[in-house]
Parts: structure tokens; sequence; C-alpha cells
């Protein structure tokens, strides 16, 4: 009986040991890049028609009349992150984190137009941060240790940011050309998407770590808002290049400028001084990529 209570004893103090020895918090920090992923239609980016853009196409119109059409599906996904996490691990094999990514998007062409009459393209790109709570798993190996991570992508501040320009040859009378520069913003509504990484980690010392990680997002970002912030009209003659008066951002009523996204509103006549109801848009940020970067942690 007593070796019984002993051998009980020692396994309590041996399982404390083990719990108290792997539970940690740790803070990692390190970057990365992303490649597009899970491609869609891209956004309307001329609410306005003012570019004569059809949205998510290459259009290019032959002298004859007759037009070849591109599709331009991709994801607003591809670009460079940084990320911050802090995490907790509850033992040797299971932890919980959160993750702070900040994510400056490449920009792509959404919408192009090359014609007789007009030369038009509309560029887009996403910025922003989000936050990542996910559960961390790891069989524990003491030198080269696999990892995975899960959990959900929020984003809680950005923008995506579309830049569009409109060359018109001779729309302001013969040796006279036309320029239209537009920038516009667009705000987004809360979202949630899904993240994942396989990666691994190598000790430098016993509280010190390398990792590098493959990473997949799946997110869809609902807009809730879009504002044209820049806007210009210029006429370009031999002489020089000249503002267009009447036709600056000042210019431009309410409902020219400022737009609202709705699953459902009621058409009728526009009030010039209020923001245009359009429908609802999703931008797609998905993406693959890797990261690769440091851990510390703060246990015994």
């Amino acid at each position: 009986m007593k070796k019984i209570s002993l051998l009980i004893c020692t396994g309590v103090l041996a399982l404390t040991s083990v719990k108290s020895h792997a539970q940690e918090f740790y803070i990692r920090g390190g970057g990365g890049y992303s490649m597009e992923n899970a491609s869609t239609e891209f956004n309307n980016a001329d609410p306005n028609g003012l570019t004569m853009i059809r949205q998510s196409t290459d259009i290019t119109v032959n002298p004859d009349g007759s037009a070849r059409v591109k599709s331009l599906n991709g994801t607003l996904g591809s670009g460079f992150k940084g990320n911050i996490t802090v995490g907790y691990m509850f033992n040797k094999y299971i932890g919980a984190e959160l993750g702070f990514n900040y994510f400056t998007g490449d920009e792509k062409t959404i919408g192009k137009l090359n014609s007789p009459l007009m030369r038009s393209e509309a560029k887009a790109y996403l910025e922003g941060l989000d936050v990542m709570p996910a559960i961390f798993l790891t069989p524990g190996f003491d030198k080269l240790n696999p990892y995975a991570r899960f959990g959900f992508l929020i984003p809680v501040a950005g923008k995506l940011h579309i830049d569009s320009q409109a060359y018109a040859p001779d729309a302001g009378g013969e040796g006279v050309d036309v320029n239209v520069k537009a920038r516009t913003e667009v705000e987004s509504r809360f979202s949630v998407g899904f993240a994942g990484a396989l990666g691994v980690a190598y000790p430098i010392t016993p509280k010190l770590q390398i990792f590098g990680e493959v990473e997949i997002k799946s997110l869809s970002i609902k807009s809730k808002s879009a504002q044209i912030k820049e806007y210009e009209t210029t006429a370009i003659t031999p002489a020089g290049t000249s503002l267009v008066p009447g036709q600056q951002l000042a210019d431009l009523p309410r409902n020219e400028t400022h737009f609202e996204f709705e699953d459902s509103y009621t058409e009728g006549p526009e009030d010039p001084s209020k923001a245009r109801k359009i429908p609802t848009q999703f931008v797609n940020a998905s993406g693959l990529g890797f990261n690769i970067g440091v851990r510390y942690g703060f246990g015994k």
C-alpha cells in the first residue's frame, strides 16, 4: 500500500512538473507575402460611368468597331504583411493566441478600356489591419517542431483604394484632349473570414525560436460606403495643361461623390444632396502565402 501511494505521489509530482514547464506566455512577430487565391469578379469601380469601363473587364475596341473582351477576375489579397501575436500555451501541445496583422496589398488592374474615343484604366489595392483569434497545436518536439494554427480573420481598420483615369483625345475639340483622374476610398462593414497555417519552429535558445509557415486566408469584405476623395479634369493642348472649369471635385453633387451599399433599396428620383444607394459589393481579399519570424517565450 505504501508503495502504491508513493508511486501515485511520484506520478502527480511528475505531471505537475511537466505542466508547469509547458505553460507559458509567448509573443511572435514576423512578416511575409501573400499571392492571389480563389479568384472572383472585381468591384464596379465607376458607378458614374465616366470611364466607360465595364466591371472587371479589359476591352479593346478595333477601328472597325469590333471589340476584344477579356475577363479580369482575381483577388486583392496579394501583397506584403507584418504581424505581432500574443499567445498562451495551456500545456505542451495546445495554446490560444491573438494576432494583429497589417496588410498592404499589390495594386491590381480591375478594369480597362482602349478605344479610338477613350483610353481608361482603374486600379485598386487594399490596406488595413485585422485581428486573428486562433488555436495553436503542436506535437511539442524539442528541436524542429511542426505546428498548425487556425482561427477567424476579422478586419478592424483599413480601406479599399481605387485610382481611375480616363483619357479622351480631341474630346474638347480638335487638338484639345481631356484627361480625368479620380481616387475613391471604400469603407467596409463588419466581416469575418478564416485563416490557417502550417509551419515549423526551431529553437535558438530555450526561450527564442525562429519559424517559417505557409498560410492560407479566405476573406470576403462587405462594402459599406464609398467616397470620391480626389477628382480632376484637365484639358491638354499644345500650349499646355489647364483645369477644366466646372468639372472638378467641388463641382460634383453629393450623389456623384458619395455612395452607400445596400442589400435592398427602392429606386426613384435621386436627390443630388444625398449619397446614392447602389447594390452591395464584396471585396475578395483571399490569399495564399508565407510568413517568417521569431517567437519568444516567457515561461520558466
